[in-house]
């Protein structure tokens, strides 16, 4: 077994002598507060060995790390299950790291790196990635705290526009995950532009991701009624926010980590008398409580240079059944490309481009349900090298997004946007009913759990 292993071992053991020491077991707590032994007082500064032979220490090189790639999730009252927020917290559970730093499970970024570059890349930089695994390799040593390093620059603090709540406080019914929707009502009487979205968890340890639909005015009443049909407040829904078609569109979408975003260029349209779904992913462990009654928070601006739209983009054959992902098959593929600029003045209007003109994209999203495996939106240039807008190699449905381009891509007339999806519908990847896992049946497209989709989601304008 090699080292890093057997500290990845050894880490799952002392988290598990932690949870299973009794209150009040003064010995037991001690022991559990450092991998060291040591009983209290001074944190410890290693494990074993000479501090010469410390290649990197917590406070000198992996507290910096620690706290802008784990601690925003790993900190008390907060979605991950243990913190690292202290020196002796992460020496604790350096071994628990290993694994998912291994893997590139964590911290949670699911785009394949060699794809493209995005805003806000969540992902672990591989000198980072190989400075902490070091460091877990050496037993995790502290070293001195006058080694910490300076504190970061304050996030610029952003003057919300808007401040909308859940419409009343939502107890959770069904574990260990909770789907529910929220229709919220659009105050602007006026054209507004959205600029910055954030998203405010208020039960933090459950709230494991949300998503914002902007639904246009003509379409909300089919929402309210999605929404008075259920009792309590809001609605059930699942990958979608239901309602049929494509008159929802993405506002925004937040997972823990993700941070507020703002760009005064560059904004959504939305009209008088629209509404947001917010969808909720709640992920408790019991049903028991706290409610939840998170809050959007949104910054708004009369103009913008770059107004921009959202548009879903997928083959629209598949709606109507062609889309087929037979019973016990373990690698079932469909995909679909096209040029996009032939048809998308006639489809999507409101994107502000005519038939044959080219179009910018800014932010890419792909959407499948639990049987998915991978997906990708690729861009097969006229003339020239394809280019990889988005390639998701490990497809996770609790860890969907939103992607900012750091380069915008633009579309010209005579690329075909190509959109793949691969699914895994063998007996093995079934889900667990009751105890019991389901037989595998033919799978189509559907918005419900047992259905599945393949749908890119891309934010445009036309080319300034």
């Amino acid at each position: 077994m090699n080292r890093r292993l057997a500290l990845a071992v050894l880490g799952v053991f002392a988290l598990g002598c932690q949870n299973a020491a009794p209150a009040g077991d003064e010995e037991g707590s001690a022991a559990a507060g450092t991998t060291d032994g040591s009983s209290g007082g001074e944190p410890a500064t290693g494990t074993t060995g000479d501090a010469s032979d410390w290649r990197y220490t917590y406070w000198r090189d992996t507290k910096a790390i620690l706290d802008k790639h784990c601690a925003t999730c790993h900190r008390p009252g907060d979605v991950a299950p243990f913190s690292l927020a202290t020196a002796e917290e992460a020496q604790m559970f350096a071994g628990v790291l290993a694994p998912a730093i291994l893997d590139g499970t964590m911290p949670p970024w699911p785009p394949a790196a060699e794809c493209n570059r995005y805003d806000h890349d969540r992902s672990l930089p591989a000198a980072d990635r190989e400075v902490l695994l070091t460091w877990i390799d050496d037993g995790a040593p502290l070293g001195d705290p006058a080694d910490a390093p300076p504190s970061g620059p304050e996030a610029p603090s952003i003057a919300w526009d808007l401040d909308l709540p859940l419409p009343e406080p939502y107890l959770a019914t069904q574990s260990p995950d909770d789907y529910r929707c929220f229709v919220l009502d659009w105050p602007e009487d006026q054209l507004k532009y959205v600029v910055g979205f954030d998203v405010v968890p208020d039960v933090r340890p459950i709230v494991h991701h949300a998503i914002a639909f902007l639904i246009p005015p003509g379409s909300v009443t089919t929402y309210k009624n999605l929404d008075a049909a259920d009792e309590g407040p809001g609605y059930t829904c699942f990958g979608s926010p239901g309602g049929g078609g494509f008159s929802q569109q993405w506002l925004g979408a937040w997972a823990p980590g993700t941070q507020p975003s703002l760009d005064e260029r560059r904004g959504i349209p939305v009209q008088p008398g629209s509404a947001i779904v917010l969808q909720m992913h709640y992920h408790p462990m019991d049903t028991g409580g706290p409610a939840d009654r998170t809050r959007l928070r949104l910054k708004l601006a009369d103009s913008v240079e770059v107004p921009l739209h959202v548009i879903p983009f997928t083959n629209p054959e598949w709606l109507g059944g062609s889309m087929q992902i037979p019973a016990g098959e373990p690698r079932v593929v469909h995909d679909f490309e096209v040029d996009l600029t032939s048809f998308i003045g006639d489809f999507f209007p409101q994107a502000g481009v005519q038939n044959g003109e080219p179009f910018v994209m800014h932010e890419v999203s792909l959407h499948m349900h639990t049987r998915g495996r991978r997906a990708s939106l690729e861009l097969d240039r006229q003339g020239a090298e394809d280019e990889c807008a988005l390639y998701i190699p490990n497809w996770d449905f609790s860890w969907q997004g939103g992607y900012r381009l750091k380069a915008p891509m633009t579309v010209k007339p005579g690329d075909r946007l190509r959109l793949t999806c691969e699914w895994d519908n063998s007996a093995a990847n079934q889900p667990i009913v009751d105890g019991v896992q389901l037989d595998p049946v033919d799978i189509f497209w559907g918005e419900g759990t047992g259905d599945e989709m393949c749908l890119a989601v891309l934010t445009v304008s036309p080319v300034q």
